[in-house]
């Protein structure tokens, strides 16, 4: 047992790519002898909690919400909201009595960052994405220390009192120790030797990405090139999906189609390419996998953050990017086939990716925070 004993509080939230990484983290320090007390603030209701009383965190939310980025009347209301949750933030410290603070970004960290600053407790920011968030970019010029999820991100934050590191994003240890290809393939009925391609829009789906690989699906499955197909088809889009698809595909033997994998990193053991969405989180798991991928940016994303995100992979040789208002059938069918059967080509984009994987990452930020409580305590 050290000296000192942590307590520590971890903040974020809006989408699972600010909510994820604290839980990582926190999945890393709940264990640790040294850490006294973990304590998850959010926004009252949102995905946050959910997430992390499904993962036995202690949690306390506040009734706060972004910045309105349009004039309206909730202009006149959200300082309000805001002023109020820190009032009830402060007291929250007072009794708590936190060591040191983890904001992964997003507007429901605001108040518990401003509660550290305030009261002197170091903090430390963690922005997932390669262009940061108004919160993090606010927040991170007085952090002790700024984290990293994407190397981007870097020259984008600088703080006056500290250092600023790349970490890459935290991901689940699954990812980091991928089940054997062969065993994989058995669970999904699929086969080990075909080239395979996997198509995620997320858990939710991707309606437009969805109706590209509908109608590309004859032309892959007809090419001399054989091949299989792992798709995440989006639990609000499979059963319109499924009534869709022609009969040889609702019984191909080299399509597994899904609404959703509780457990990704299965579909990631036996894929050689995939297809997806750009968020920070599917992002880290691709290069802690090594899966070199096509990504389609969610074009309605905050400050488009996606394409900077695949833009800042593709400038690596990591990957390559079809905007949305681009996407068609044939090109992602002419795309995918460029890349899945052209093999150095694909090992290239690889070992780029590859490269770009931080497996450590959930350790080395509790690690960093660990340290920011020392120095608080000592």
């Amino acid at each position: 047992m050290s000296e000192f004993e942590h307590r520590l509080i971890l903040t974020g939230g809006g989408t699972g790519g600010h909510v994820y990484p604290a839980l990582a983290v926190a999945d890393e320090l709940k264990d640790d002898p040294d850490v006294k007390a973990i304590l998850y603030i959010g926004a009252k209701g949102h995905l946050e909690e959910r997430l992390a009383k499904e993962r036995g965190l202690d949690f306390v939310g506040f009734q706060v919400s972004g910045l309105p980025r349009q004039v309206s009347t909730k202009m006149i209301g959200w300082p309000l909201e805001m002023a109020q949750a820190i009032g009830q933030c402060s007291t929250l410290f007072g009794r708590f009595k936190p060591t040191a603070v983890l904001g992964t970004g997003g507007y429901a960290s605001a108040p518990p960052l401003t509660c550290a600053a305030t009261a002197g407790i170091p903090y430390a920011v963690h922005e997932p994405d390669a262009h940061p968030g108004l919160v993090n970019r606010f927040y991170s010029k007085r952090a002790a220390v700024i984290s990293c999820g994407m190397e981007a991100a870097k020259e984008k934050l600088v703080s006056k009192i500290g250092e600023t590191v790349f970490n890459g994003n935290p991901v689940r240890k699954g990812f980091v120790n991928l089940l054997e290809k062969e065993k994989a393939a058995r669970q999904l009925g699929l086969v080990s030797h075909l080239p395979t391609l996997l198509v995620t829009g997320g858990s939710q789906g991707a309606q437009a990405i969805n109706e590209a690989v509908f109608h590309m699906l004859p032309t892959l499955f007809s090419d001399v090139n054989k091949m299989q197909v792992i798709h995440q088809v989006g639990e609000k889009n499979f059963l319109e999906y499924k009534e869709q698809l022609p009969h040889e595909f609702l019984t191909s033997a080299r399509y597994c189609y899904r609404p959703y994998f509780e457990d990704l990193s299965l579909a990631y053991a036996l894929s050689d390419l995939a297809v997806s969405r750009a968020g920070a989180m599917t992002i880290s798991e691709l290069c802690v996998t090594s899966t070199p991928s096509i990504f389609i940016p969610y074009p309605h994303a905050a400050q488009n953050h996606q394409e900077h995100n695949a833009r800042s992979l593709e400038a690596k040789g990591a990957a390559t990017v079809i905007l949305q208002q681009d996407l068609t059938p044939g090109l992602l069918a002419s795309t995918v086939k460029g890349l899945l059967f052209e093999r150095e080509k694909l090992q290239a984009m690889k070992s780029a990716i590859s490269e770009m994987g931080k497996p450590n990452a959930a350790k080395d930020i509790a690690k960093l925070l660990k340290q920011l409580s020392i120095s608080y305590q000592s």
